[in-house]
């Protein structure tokens, strides 16, 4: 056996492991499981699997406890694992309407489907099976919705105010740990080997879960009558924060805030895959919570800690709400700014803070003000390129991770050979450091200001601009999911049910199933990577025959 021989077998045995791994087959078992009948039993099992390792229907039952106020009644048709792998196995199948689901179970299940969903032999139409369905599925969403509202008529203001006076954080709370659950059980389908890729990287941003009919009142009119039969959904705008003004352009909708992992570095484009690991789900533009929230969840499940990628909505948060405890998570952000806030951003002993980035006080004034200039037209693009340039000389460099308590060590520059400026008499000096290291805590009031805008890479530096352009993996991971060739999620025809719980529970499980969708993706092109498209197709065609 050739060298070449033997590296094409040991490639194959490789992405061979890493399907089985991944999905319990080799690639084409799976492609034509996940492509076979609503029927087939081992179709259904992908999900039933994927449920039963996500710990959601232990969650769900330890709610039904909590709430449950006596054992009278009669017991459920349907378990909570049940609703949960019919539901999941519909999304993937780009078709969740209870409709469908009513027909699937009207006419299209088999002895052995009924016995692994647990459901009895039971007379029934495709209505009544509809009917049945819905009834399971509110029972298990009322354990998750914060708010007690009439979902079938639309409501008056009044009747709206006393919604907002039922909300339940608990309730909300149980959401949160749901959605996570789910997809945190396709990120563990991660071959091993791949997961211990990952270095730590990750982007965050909020996308539209788009509701059907017309936007409600903004969060300043709780005194008009609602025009959503959704009635506590929200309304959206595409510019700004998202919080809808009352344009005829603003769309009915949720909010939902995902976390990706991203490549280990901008070099290497096909390091990682691409996942959805947190999610938060809130009204548009309301992101006081969601993003921390978020991205504690994507904590949970790696202990990795690099980048975090992120726009100036997140850099524009309070401090002790998003950007301190990210530091206490262990993570450094690279941050977009706003006009007013890209130069110096606060000054703490001799150090001073511009961009992001922490600097000796005696740097050149013409390199303090360069964005403002900028901007302003003082000087040209080349001159301030070669000013930002030239702030390395004077630029401490971090020591090391974020602390548990948010604080961070640099080292300062070697300034022997820089030209430094007494900044207050504007003449040339040859300062004499006290020390080697500098260390921010976050115990100040100027310290939180800095912290708020502290950046991995100096803003519009040539690795800010590769570091921070990975944030647009979590972009096109939501429209990713969205799109009608994957879960269709962005049509929101396609979910005609009411609620928050509701439409937080289908998003999640659309992330999830996507999630897989990746993990499958990557698997495969590391293979054809290995060994070539052409050659790969040949090797499964041959095992076929």
């Amino acid at each position: 056996m050739t060298a070449v021989v033997a590296a094409a077998e040991t490639a194959m045995e490789r992405f061979d492991r890493h399907m089985v791994e991944a999905t319990g087959y080799v690639l084409e078992d799976y492609t034509l499981i996940r492509d076979s009948p609503l029927t087939s039993l081992e179709r259904m099992q992908l999900y039933g699997t994927l449920v039963d390792e996500s710990g959601a229907v232990e969650a769900l039952e330890k709610f039904a406890r909590e709430d449950r106020k006596s054992n009278a009644g009669r017991k459920p048709l349907f378990t909570f694992r049940t609703v949960l792998i019919l539901y999941m196995m519909h999304i993937d199948d780009k078709n969740n309407r209870y409709d469908h689901i009513a027909r699937t179970l009207y006419a299209q299940m088999t002895p052995e489907t009924r016995a692994y969903l647990e459901l009895p032999k039971k007379w029934g139409n495709k209505r009544d099976w509809y009917c049945r369905y819905w009834r399971a599925m509110n029972r298990m969403l009322e354990l998750c919705e914060p708010w007690k509202v009439d979902k079938k008529h639309h409501l008056t203001a009044k009747q709206y105010k006393r919604a907002l006076k039922s909300y339940s954080q608990s309730k909300r709370d149980r959401m949160d740990e749901l959605m996570n659950m789910l997809v945190h059980a396709t990120v563990r389908r991660l071959p091993a080997d791949i997961r211990a890729m990952y270095s730590g990287n990750i982007a965050i941003d909020g996308t539209l879960i788009e509701v059907a009919g017309r936007p409600n009142p903004g969060k300043n009119y709780d005194h008009e009558d609602r025009r959503n039969l959704d009635a506590m959904s929200g309304r959206y705008r595409r510019g700004g924060k998202h919080d809808g003004k009352g344009k005829v352009t603003d769309k009915a909708g949720w909010e939902m805030q995902t976390v990706v992992t991203v490549p280990n570095s901008p070099k290497q484009p096909n390091s990682f895959p691409i996942l959805t690991t947190g999610l938060a789900f809130h009204h548009p533009g309301r992101i006081k919570h969601g993003p921390r929230i978020a991205m504690e969840a994507h904590a949970r499940e790696f202990n990795e800690r690099g980048y975090m990628m992120a726009d100036r909505a997140y850099n524009g948060l309070k401090t002790l709400g998003f950007q301190l405890p990210t530091r206490q998570m262990g993570f450094r952000g690279v941050y977009n700014y706003k006009k007013k806030e890209s130069d110096v951003q606060g000054a703490i002993d001799d150090v001073i803070f511009i961009g992001g980035r922490p600097y000796v006080k005696w740097m050149p004034p013409a390199q303090k003000t360069a964005r403002k200039d900028f901007l302003d037209g003082k000087i040209s693009r080349d001159t301030y390129e070669s000013l930002i340039e030239k702030r390395k000389a004077y630029e401490l460099k971090d020591k090391g991770k974020p602390a548990a308590d948010g604080s961070q060590r640099f080292t300062y520059p070697d300034l022997s050979g820089a030209m430094c400026i007494d900044p207050a008499t504007k003449n040339p000096v040859k300062p004499k450091l006290k020390k080697t290291t500098f260390t921010l805590h976050p115990n100040t009031e100027e310290a939180m200001r800095v912290i708020k805008h502290l950046s991995g890479f100096a803003f519009k530096s040539e690795q800010w601009k590769e570091w921070h352009g990975l944030r647009s993996h979590v972009e096109s991971n939501n429209q990713y999911v969205k799109a009608d060739a994957e879960t269709d999620l962005g049509n929101p025809e396609k979910r005609r049910a009411r609620g928050y719980a509701y439409h937080a529970l289908t998003s999640a499980m659309a992330f999830a199933v996507s999630n897989m969708r990746r993990i499958v993706s990557f698997i495969e092109a590391q293979a054809v990577a290995a060994l070539g498209e052409k050659e790969l197709r040949h090797r499964m065609r041959n095992r076929a025959e």
